[in-house]
């Protein structure tokens, strides 16, 4: 996959079909290769680009994890290969930096897909919890330990083995130092209150089984966010992207022929 400087950091990302940008942001501890079912699906019609945020997948570390810094150094990728303006779809923590490039580069974002992801990851008490046990077991974990976590606490429990191993493999190889810096930032997170303030087209989808960024989170994202809509994936968990592809992509695509109308 090429690499590319931004910001000082080595970026690696893909970059794959022609027509209009679609740009891919992914989860904390994922990387780009978590959109294999979108990419696979949509890269006939249209140019899609999945990142790998610093510390993830194959881009170098870098100083500094946060919703703001990785929204820069999208935005940094972007003019490196030329991207005026793009629809982001955004998994999770992605989801998050698609939210903060709307609300800073609004002139870059022609809409945004928020994928099992949340306006403020700390809003209700479950995920507080969790997020603050992540912070502190975090410089603890061995690889196996947090491939088991991982593949239990995101998918759905009659997911199968195939979405586990998925996330779990993936997941588990993120150093520790960047787990814990990052999701001590992230967690921090919350745009709840300028939601209003979007006003470009938002599909949000949320698994009906997703523990780490529920039905509740979705369901305040629709109410702030002035132009969007909102599809509940049944049997599906945090990691509905690949758990139910069908499901989810067949909502992108209503989406993206909507905002896209004359790709």
């Amino acid at each position: 996959m090429p690499l590319t400087e931004v910001k000082e950091v080595n970026i690696c990302y893909e970059d794959k079909g022609e027509g209009p940008p679609l740009v891919f942001l992914h989860c904390w501890t994922g990387n780009k290769a978590f959109f294999f079912e979108q990419v696979k699906r949509f890269s006939s019609d249209y140019r899609c680009i999945a990142i790998d945020f610093p510390g993830h997948g194959g881009s170098d570390e870098c100083d500094e994890y946060s919703v703001e810094s990785f929204a820069e150094i999208t935005v940094g990728l972007m003019k490196k290969l030329k991207v005026k303006k793009a629809v982001f779809a955004g998994h999770s923590m992605g989801g998050m930096v698609g939210m903060q490039l709307a609300l800073d580069f609004p002139e870059l974002v022609k809409g945004i897909i928020l994928l099992d992801t949340t306006s403020y990851l700390s809003g209700h008490i479950f995920q507080r919890a969790f997020a603050s046990v992540a912070v502190l077991v975090s410089p603890l974990g061995t690889r196996p330990v947090k491939a088991v976590v991982a593949g239990i606490a995101a998918t759905y429990p009659l997911a199968g083995m195939k979405a586990r191993v998925i996330t779990g493999r993936e997941c588990c190889k993120v150093p520790n130092r960047v787990t814990g810096k990052s999701l001590n930032s992230f967690r921090k997170f919350n745009v709840t209150d300028r939601l209003g303030e979007i006003d470009t087209p938002a599909l949000i989808v949320v698994g009906t089984a997703d523990m780490l960024a529920d039905v509740r989170h979705a369901k305040t994202m629709a109410r702030g966010l002035p132009n969007s809509t909102m599809k509940v994936v049944h049997g599906a968990g945090h990691m509905a992207l690949f758990e139910k592809p069908e499901v989810v992509n067949e909502a992108m695509e209503g989406y993206l022929n909507r905002v896209y109308p004359s790709k």
